[in-house]
């Protein structure tokens, strides 16, 4: 199955709802592959018509992450283990990230290591 056009998604969107109200227990094996394949049609119409910002730069990782565990600078330079000035550079972008703080980026925050050294 492949949608097309919002009406197609909206449609989709509507049995998969129906399907959710009727319970997960009480589909046949039938109507949960059906759902299943709608799910998964759905899903490759979003990624493409509506695809979400991918964070490309250390700088705004950091801040997101900061952002999400509700953080300051000084607080994250303790978790990373790095003094507070060295982390206000690398965020301000005045400080390439070296092999020490790559280590402690993927370790702390669990960014993905070749993203970090490509970046680096």
């Amino acid at each position: 199955m492949k949608i097309s056009s919002n009406r197609q998604y909206h449609t989709a969107l509507a049995k998969i709802e129906a399907f959710i109200e009727k319970g997960f227990g009480n589909l046949t094996a039938t109507e949960t592959e059906q759902l299943r394949v709608i799910s998964l049609a759905v899903e490759a119409y979003e990624k493409e018509k509506y695809p979400m910002p991918v964070t490309t730069t250390i700088a705004s990782i950091l801040e997101e992450y900061m952002y999400e565990n509700k953080l300051n600078k000084g607080q994250l330079s303790q978790i990373l283990e790095v003094p507070n000035s060295t982390l206000s550079e690398i965020i301000n972008g005045k400080r390439k990230l070296n092999l020490r703080i790559v280590k402690k980026l993927h370790q702390k925050l669990n960014i993905d290591g070749n993203f970090l050294l490509e970046t680096a």
